[in-house]
């Protein structure tokens, strides 16, 4: 056991073009499981109707802020952990303990907020009837239960600050499995209708989180060592806490604005196309994540190699990393996009087992051909805004993703979509201009900023 996490940690100080992709492939395949929550949702919803969609489709902006706030409080761990953990062993222990501490509270926080604001914000919308009835029954369960979802991300970001992406894979793969077998379960035999599909989602992500758990304070083989009596009572270092924050709060924030982003593309999209445009764009969204996954899984790979380079102030491997991350997801984005426009049809047609709505698996087919050709600019930016949280620069990472989500997309949107009249696939271009001006813009400010450290 003591040799695998040490290999582990000794992973994260190597050649990072070999360090990269060994660790981003359990990462992609975690983040895809994740994603596939989603997607495997959705294809069982889609046989309750365009309504339910629709209505399960307009939480998407709020459980968009949900997974800001996890993956970010994660990210500020993991950059805390392994730049700590690069000279000082115990001190990125206690990091470690801190983290769950911070996930505790943010999770309780969060309910309470998601709770209070879940009618004004579907008041916004105006929404009624059955589509109400659908939002407000997947979103409750899904709120009252994110603590379990918080505790899975949170403890797979203290495993890979570690360099242990492979058991995370794990935990995360046999809640995937009992989801789909959960969900067709809980949403037609049990006639819990969407709140079933919310409900299946928090009981796997409980069981996902209790392994790991299990692994870092009952079967105790990680490298660093967190002990229970830490959490319940612990000796707070406000320098810690607010190391983790600098860098988990401006991660948070930055998939917050990703969901202010969505917000106000749901509110085009409805103006535009109605229940049956935002059904498209709910349901193509997914599977566009899916497709995303690969390039995000090398990026959020790279976050503790860079804390470890620069931990150790070693200028020259933090650049090494940030040249071969962003390669290989330059590379792995093209082979996507030539994919998913040459099989666009088929992965549209996941939607046509619940389905018989033609025009709705039309309009994902188009969705999905046109945005796929975002994925490869995004390689040129995300690895970017994962340097930044890697070498806790929250702030330029959070400036980043405000430029491309809400003031290139956003604006790029609206011009294509309202301005030049051209609907909803003018939206969808919009996607794919805006954040490709961004990204590129994004890669050059990076190799500036790694110029001027070095």
């Amino acid at each position: 056991m003591a040799n695998r996490s040490d290999r582990n940690v000794a992973l994260l100080n190597a050649d990072p073009r070999r360090s990269i992709p060994r660790l981003a492939l359990p990462v992609m395949v975690t983040m895809i499981i994740t994603s596939l929550y989603n997607v495997v949702d959705g294809i069982w919803i889609a046989g309750l109707g365009e309504s339910a969609i629709s209505g399960i489709g307009l939480i998407t902006p709020l459980w968009m802020v949900i997974t800001a706030v996890t993956n970010g409080l994660a990210h500020g761990a993991t950059s805390t952990v392994s730049r700590l953990g690069s000279h000082d062993k115990p001190l990125a222990e206690k990091a470690a303990e801190h983290a769950i501490v911070l996930y505790l509270v943010g999770a309780l926080i969060l309910t309470v907020a998601l709770m209070a604001v879940l009618r004004p914000y579907l008041n916004y919308f105006d929404v009624e009837g059955t589509t109400r009835q659908a939002a407000i029954g997947y979103a409750q369960p899904l709120f009252l239960g994110l603590v379990g979802f918080t505790m899975q991300n949170g403890c797979a970001g203290l495993m890979r600050a570690e360099g242990d992406t492979r058991r995370p894979m794990y935990a995360c793969s046999l809640g995937l499995i009992l989801n789909g077998c959960l969900d067709p379960v809980f949403i037609y035999t049990l006639g819990m209708g969407a709140a079933g599909a919310a409900v299946s989602t928090v009981v796997t992500s409980f069981l996902s989180a209790a392994i790991m758990l299990y692994w870092m304070f009952v079967k105790r083989d990680t490298f660093y060592r967190m002990r229970l009596h830490g959490i319940l009572h612990p000796e707070w270092d406000k320098a810690i806490a607010r190391d983790i924050l600098s860098t988990g709060i401006p991660a948070s924030l930055e998939l917050i604005m990703m969901s202010v982003a969505s917000f106000m593309f749901y509110s085009f999209i409805q103006t535009l196309g109605g229940d049956y445009g935002v059904s498209v764009y709910s349901s193509g969204y997914r599977l566009y994540l899916l497709n995303l996954m690969p390039v995000s899984a090398l990026s959020l790979a790279s976050v503790a190699i860079v804390g470890t380079w620069y931990g150790k102030g070693d200028m020259v491997n933090l650049r090494r990393t940030h040249n071969y991350c962003t390669l290989y997801a330059v590379t792995v984005g093209l082979v996507i996009t030539c994919l998913v426009v040459l099989f666009s049809h088929q992965l549209s047609q996941l939607f046509a087992l619940t389905s018989d709505d033609v025009a709705l698996i039309d309009g994902i087919n188009r969705y999905i051909r046109i945005t796929a050709f975002c994925i490869p600019f995004l390689g040129l930016g995300l690895p970017s805004t994962f340097m930044y949280l890697g070498m806790g620069k929250g702030t330029y990472s959070l400036a980043w993703t405000i430029i491309n989500e809400v003031i290139c997309a956003v604006s790029a949107t609206y011009l294509l979509g309202f301005v030049f009249n051209l609907g909803l696939v003018g939206m969808w271009w919009g996607f794919v201009l805006g954040r490709g001006f961004a990204s590129i813009c994004n890669f050059i400010f990076a190799r500036y900023t790694i110029n001027r450290l070095s």
